[in-house]
């Protein structure tokens, strides 16, 4: 079984995008709390979709960092 490593991921396209949609989530996820007795629901739609994004170029940095660690040896 490959072994899963992260070590050039940080240098892909995807990475820091991905990092700062994840905080931007966060921030919308904690905005929605602060109003969770109003109207939150757009705060929390904003969040998930801001996750998602997240995710899928997280996951793209990984496949990218895994594919350029196979090139390489």
């Amino acid at each position: 079984m490959n072994t899963f490593d992260l070590n050039e991921s940080h240098n892909s396209l995807y990475f820091w995008p991905g990092v700062t949609l994840s905080g931007i989530a966060i921030v919308f996820f904690g905005w929605a709390v602060l109003l969770s007795d109003q109207n939150w629901l757009g705060q929390a739609i904003w969040g998930s979709l801001a996750t998602l994004i997240a995710a899928v170029c997280l996951a793209m940095a990984a496949r990218e960092s895994r594919r350029t660690l196979h090139s390489a040896v």
